[in-house]
């Protein structure tokens, strides 16, 4: 008779930790992951960006070019931001990192070519194209990321 009180116990011992270590990873993905990700979000909008947001959003594409020449890059970042305008726009996302674009040589990237592409070959609205540079000029600079961003219908090229 003891036996089976004792064993009642454990059984019950043992689904009560099981419920309770649920009932804490619920809150834990509901409040605490999502405040983090929500920190990403907010801290944009005032004029930061963390790569350590990345491990956020596993989507995001690593993008690497070696020995490329500027025009093809300059292509190939406007091809990146249709793209990522038109991944998130017809959908529920306020915002997201589409891209990490990496340019592994010492090529200044100018943003004015990049707008100019955009106006010239697609009917992307570049007004709703911001840019957020490393240094004061118009061009991102060399051996650094360019994060694509989406935020709220604007896309931003971020180093």
């Amino acid at each position: 008779m003891k036996n089976d009180i004792a064993i009642d116990q454990a059984f019950i011992i043992i689904v009560a930790i099981i419920s309770i270590s649920i009932f804490l990873y619920i809150i834990y993905d509901k409040f605490f992951l999502n405040s983090k990700q929500y920190y990403c979000e907010s801290i944009v909008s005032t004029d930061s960006f963390s790569p350590s947001c990345l491990k956020y959003y596993p989507e995001t594409q690593t993008i690497e070019f070696n020995n490329q020449t500027e025009d093809y890059i300059e292509n190939a970042i406007a091809g990146l931001v249709i793209s990522c305008y038109n991944k998130n726009i017809n959908t529920n996302n306020l915002f997201n990192v589409c891209y990490d674009v990496y340019i592994d040589e010492n090529l200044s990237i100018n943003s004015t070519n990049i707008l100019y592409i955009l106006n010239r070959y697609s009917n992307f609205n570049t007004n709703n194209l911001l840019f957020h540079y490393e240094n004061n000029q118009l061009n991102f600079t060399p051996y650094q990321s360019i994060f694509i961003i989406y935020n709220n219908t604007n896309i931003i090229l971020w180093q």
